[in-house]
């Protein structure tokens, strides 16, 4: 049995994206979409890299002796053999990266991190994060995905996860991510009610502070304006919808919060240089050809 089926049937949930990465830095990714739930998941036989895109704080450890606190843009290096339990408080999203060659010289490094800490070990950097969310959006294209791009990308991810974890002072969340904690109710509100009014001033008053006040700590937070993240959300659920669902695109703009069909249109083209309508034909096409190769 393949280590992440073992993991994949503790977690009772099936990947939304898998596969591999190839070349010199050989990964297998996984990426997960799921509601709140409590788990524990065995010492598991490879070294892994998790990274956290979005969605609700999640608590590791057990209650009365907790080891972290994630957030989005956070990610944890688990080492191979260290049982972890977990606590989700609502939706999450995240992804798996196993190390699955030992004699590569990025894993070995962090290989041996992780074994000479003997638990998993938290830190934030924006780098990892963006690698690791670029990887699974390459491989959500199957057939089509780039695999010298994300060979380039995981070189990067795993040496910049070395560097931030062994960089005196640096090591853990950046004192700028505290602001998280203020924001999670906002944060889980705007994951979850996607079509509803998401304007910076309604958002503030969930929040129970002012406007500007809302904007500067929500910018400082998450390193980009809310109206700015609210967008890259609907977007990324309006491709997992595309890539993964035959609703009509009009509906899916409707239930992404988009005004319209064409505003949806408009905002996609400019983030992916496509349609959505061409993006869903490509998607099927790819998965259309690995399905006839398998």
């Amino acid at each position: 049995m393949k280590p992440w089926t073992k993991v994949r049937k503790q977690l009772s949930h099936t990947p939304i994206v898998e596969g591999y990465v190839r070349g010199a830095v050989p990964l297998y990714v996984e990426r997960y979409l799921y509601q709140a739930m409590e788990l524990t998941v065995s010492g598991m036989e490879l070294s892994a890299l998790v990274t956290q895109f979005g969605g609700s704080r999640v608590r590791e450890g057990e209650l009365e002796q907790l080891r972290s606190m994630n957030l989005p843009t956070q990610s944890q290096l688990i080492p191979a053999g260290v049982p972890t339990h977990w606590h989700y408080a609502g939706t999450i999203d995240y992804a798996i990266f196993y190390f699955i060659d030992s004699t590569c010289s990025a894993t070995q490094c962090l290989d041996a991190l992780a074994e000479s800490h003997n638990a998993p070990m938290p830190f934030t950097d924006p780098l990892v994060g963006a690698a690791a969310q670029q990887i699974v959006n390459e491989l959500q294209k199957g057939r089509l995905a780039d695999q010298g791009y994300m060979e380039r990308l995981a070189g990067i991810m795993l040496e910049q996860s070395f560097r931030v974890l062994t960089t005196p002072n640096n090591t853990f969340i950046n004192p700028r991510h505290a602001q998280f904690f203020r924001l999670q109710t906002v944060l889980n509100h705007i994951h979850e009610h996607l079509s509803a009014d998401l304007s910076a001033p309604s958002l503030a008053r969930l929040a129970g502070v002012s406007l500007t006040h809302f904007r500067r700590i929500f910018e400082d937070a998450m390193g980009t304006p809310p109206h700015r993240y609210i967008l890259n959300v609907r977007l990324e659920q309006a491709r997992k919808l595309l890539g993964m669902s035959s609703i009509p695109i009009a509906h899916i703009a409707q239930e992404c919060g988009f005004s319209s069909q064409s505003h949806l249109t408009a905002c996609f083209r400019q983030a992916h240089a496509a349609t959505p309508a061409g993006y869903r034909a490509a998607f099927t096409r790819a998965a259309n050809r690995e399905e006839n190769l398998n």
